[in-house]
């Protein structure tokens, strides 16, 4: 992946702008490691911790700390991994139809959002949200209200910056119940600043679309490659330091099979829709995707909670149409 696909344009920026940054905030982070500081092994670093930093140390006002904290905080723990998931168009689609029908995504249990790939993880989605490349995700600790967070940092094009966004995840509960939760807060928010709740309904969808593509990426049947890389950069750096390289981004593609299938599936669908002209005995129609999700495992011991994701399926088809959406997977020889 070149350089100029990946965030770390404003990796480097913060670099730049603060020598030492990185440095400093490993510093804090080493406080958790000697026991000096506690929080909840789930999140990296605080985003209250890197607040202080902001505002003690870089001397930003409390309004500018409160800003700049989530994205530096993004930056930081997304670097030590570089990981980019770069999504198939096609599924995006998809997976933002869902978010519009949350039958099944209200009742995931919360605990499917608390395990990410990666502390935190950059994906790569551009036109989720309008002038945007793509968005961090982590799992944040909220100190003041001491509960987790699904942190969400929606990046700018050409990575000129980025905007937050935010679900309270309620320990044990469902989806459901951390949207429910988010959203009260929201309205308490401006009931005390005395101002109207703006017309959110895009940014929700927006943040729902988000919790989508996280879901799917810890799916069981998640459709996921490794991007190949470069001859010249087969291995990876072996290097501990950090030099915010381009060569030390792992870029894994996600959903290019099941993409181009949909594609298939949702081009033959259109195509008899314009054939029979709508005068079928039943009109066929996509089922979209949903989710099912059980544990796994004895009863007695550990268990583990599995996701599973089903594509969208043609209900009705035309004659000859496939019914379903069928990915071929290609098997490594043991």
């Amino acid at each position: 992946m070149k350089d100029r696909e990946t965030p770390l344009k404003l990796v480097r920026r913060w670099a730049k702008a603060q020598p030492k940054v990185y440095e400093m905030l490993d510093t804090l982070r080493a406080a958790k490691d000697n026991g000096e500081i506690i929080w909840p092994d789930y999140c990296d670093l605080p985003i209250s911790a890197v607040f202080t930093y902001l505002a003690l140390a870089c001397f930003r006002t409390q309004e500018e700390a409160a800003l700049e904290a989530a994205e530096l905080t993004a930056c930081y723990t997304w670097r030590k991994n570089k990981v980019i998931f770069s999504i198939d168009p096609e599924l995006v689609l998809a997976l933002t139809e869902q978010a519009y029908e949350l039958e099944d995504t209200d009742v995931l249990p919360t605990e499917l959002l608390m395990h990410l790939p990666y502390p935190c993880i950059y994906v790569k989605a551009p036109g989720i949200i309008e002038m945007t490349d793509g968005f961090f995700a982590w799992i944040e600790f909220d100190t003041e209200n001491e509960r987790p967070e699904l942190r969400i940092q929606w990046v700018i094009e050409g990575y000129a910056g980025s905007v937050p966004g935010v679900l309270h995840l309620v320990p044990g509960g469902t989806l459901g119940e951390c949207i429910a939760d988010t959203a009260e807060e929201i309205k308490k928010h401006h009931e005390v600043e005395g101002d109207d709740i703006p017309d959110s309904a895009d940014d929700v969808r927006c943040m729902l679309t988000a919790v989508q593509i996280i879901l799917y990426l810890s799916a069981e049947n998640a459709d996921i490659v490794e991007r190949p890389r470069e001859a010249r950069n087969q291995e990876r750096p072996k290097k501990k330091a950090i030099e915010d390289k381009a060569s030390e981004v792992a870029a894994l593609n996600v959903g290019y099979r099941i993409g181009a299938a949909l594609r298939k599936s949702r081009i033959r669908y259109e195509h008899d829709e314009r054939q029979s002209g709508g005068g079928s005995k039943k009109a066929s129609h996509i089922r979209r995707g949903h989710w099912h999700h059980y544990w796994a495992g004895p009863k007695t011991g550990e268990r583990r909670l599995i996701l599973k994701w089903t594509a969208p399926t043609v209900i009705n088809p035309e004659e000859g149409a496939p019914a379903e959406i069928v990915v071929i997977r290609p098997v490594k020889p043991s």
